[in-house]
């Protein structure tokens, strides 16, 4: 919900810088990139937050990367784009072939450490394993302090300094946590990891960023086997009640990814928490991309497509230009969307071939109140109706200008239901 208590829908990337100096305006993202995701209707992007570079050294906080951080926040706020900003790690840390926790922070017990690839590295090595159990255990650093203090004092750093900043959605705890030695029970779902190790380490986590911050939402993942739609998630809410439930969805078929959102939905519903899909993607097949973001419409589930380097801008040290983008994925997740809703949204389709865009909503508001002056906000790229497009809508009325980028309902009074088609221009 936004301030004014309309249902928001975010729809946006990922941007990671995983190496050194790990902040994506080192490798060129800026004011041109957000001024692109903008024109393409984008309204969050989840920023990537290294730890190793945020605490290079047990305890010491680097304040110049956090202010790097704090420009591309300023960048994408100017743009009216929010933020999540994500902390990252993959296979742990670079000691272990992976990318996010320093090499300070990684206890090995000196277990070998073979140089095995994302993600096979995660079954096959034994010192990535023993370091995430030893994080997990909260091990002591150099300085005999446990290393989940260091990380939430580093957590809380970044809150301080980020407060103030309207347009940070909220702070990701983890990317991808992994159970450890203990994974293969988490095949089928372990309740009982989530509640000895994720659990703890979330909380710490929390109750450090509300310390210093106690608005911004705090978003939490399951263990990532959830994202492959074989599992389910006993997390509680933490940090409630400004709560999220953070989820990627990475099956090997349409309906493993399907079961996936249908399981984060059901969490949220169980804890009471917001549900994003913060990863989903990884591909440059248009026809993956569609098929996958009907099903996140057929949920009214909001998505933060992987990612923006790589897979829609080739070259972020280069300008977005038509040379430098895969034209077939900035098409496919470029899509119109309800980004505010003065009701309950109830229905959502796009078909990219005609580009069609259905939605409905009921008037009363998902607290009971129907409120009318305020709002509804919907999203249509230039890009989908270069041409302008059509409306036909019933239970409310066009308050904005014809064409504009973003469609403006206005309740009627007397509809319980608002249905709302929109069509491309003539050619």
């Amino acid at each position: 919900m936004d301030a004014a208590g309309r249902v928001v829908l975010l729809r946006g990337v990922n941007d990671v810088e995983k190496d050194a100096p790990f902040y994506p305006a080192a490798t060129g993202f800026g004011s041109d990139d957000v001024a692109f995701l903008a024109e393409r209707g984008f309204s969050v992007v989840r920023l990537g937050v290294v730890f190793e570079g945020l605490m290079p050294e047990p305890g010491t906080i680097d304040f110049e990367y956090i202010e790097h951080l704090v420009q591309s926040v300023r960048d994408l706020a100017a743009q009216r784009i929010f933020v999540l900003l994500d902390f990252h790690q993959d296979g742990y840390g670079p000691a272990t072939h992976g990318n996010g926790m320093p090499a300070w922070a990684t206890l090995t017990d000196g277990l070998p450490d073979p140089p095995d690839p994302f993600p096979t590295y995660y079954l096959t090595n034994p010192a990535l394993k023993r370091a995430f159990d030893n994080f997990w255990a909260n091990g002591l650093a150099s300085d005999g302090i446990g290393l989940q203090d260091h990380y939430a004092a580093a957590a809380a750093a970044l809150a301080a300094r980020l407060r103030d900043e309207p347009y940070v959605l909220g702070l990701e705890a983890m990317n991808e946590p992994w159970p450890g030695t203990k994974f293969v029970s988490c095949l089928t779902g372990c309740p009982d990891l989530e509640s000895q190790l994720l659990v703890p380490f979330y909380e710490r986590f929390a109750s450090a960023v509300r310390a210093v911050d106690p608005d911004t939402l705090i978003f939490v993942e399951p263990f990532s086997l959830f994202n492959f739609g074989l599992t389910d998630s006993a997390l509680p809410a933490i940090g409630a009640p400004k709560s999220a439930f953070s989820f990627h969805a990475y099956a090997s078929s349409p309906e493993g990814n399907l079961a996936v959102i249908n399981h984060a939905v059901a969490v949220g519903e169980r804890i009471g928490s917001a549900v994003l899909a913060t990863e989903w993607g990884g591909t440059d097949d248009p026809d993956v991309i569609d098929l996958e973001s009907d099903q996140f419409d057929q949920d009214l589930v909001p998505w933060i497509y992987w990612s923006y380097t790589g897979h829609m801008i080739v070259d972020t040290t280069k300008p977005p230009t038509d040379d430098n983008l895969r034209a077939d994925v900035v098409r496919a997740v470029t899509r119109p969307y309800p980004l505010t809703t003065n009701g309950t949204p109830l229905s959502l389709s796009f078909d990219p071939a005609t580009r069609m865009l259905t939605y409905e909503y009921a008037t009363k508001r998902p607290d009971g109140r129907r409120l009318i002056p305020f709002r509804t906000g919907i999203v249509l790229p230039p890009a989908v109706y270069p041409n302008g497009y059509r409306v036909s809508v019933q239970g409310a009325f066009v308050t904005s200008r014809p064409g504009a980028a973003r469609l403006e309902l206005l309740n009627d009074p007397r509809a319980s239901k608002v249905s709302l088609t929109v069509m491309p221009g003539p050619e």
